[in-house]
């Protein structure tokens, strides 16, 4: 993970069919991301859990939700927390989607 352009994978839960079965994912890419790290926590009691967080900044009309799942360049995959932040400004002419992801381990 860096701090570079990344192209990533959204992986959108699919619902349910009539018989309130899981029906498949979708997935489509959303390129140019940069990926900043944004810290982690370790627990150790009774467990080895590491909880990783990053932000991923897209472009604002990126096709990214609360409850979609990221798919990094590394392969790893990432939960979306919380519902993307979309800004404005004459600062950043073309606008930009803040998503907060994270990965738990362990």
């Amino acid at each position: 993970m860096g701090l570079t352009g990344e192209t990533v994978t959204v992986s959108r839960p699919g619902g349910t069919n009539r018989y309130g079965d899981p029906l498949p994912a979708t997935e489509h890419q959303v390129t140019g991301c940069v990926i900043a790290p944004a810290g982690s926590d370790e627990q150790t009691d009774r467990q080895e859990q590491v909880t990783r967080r990053a932000t991923v900044y897209a472009d604002v009309d990126a096709d990214v939700g609360a409850t979609d799942r990221l798919v990094l360049a590394d392969g790893t995959r990432w939960q979306v927390i919380g519902d993307p932040q979309r800004y404005r400004s004459p600062f950043a002419p073309a606008g930009v989607c803040q998503v907060h992801i994270e990965r738990v381990t362990g």
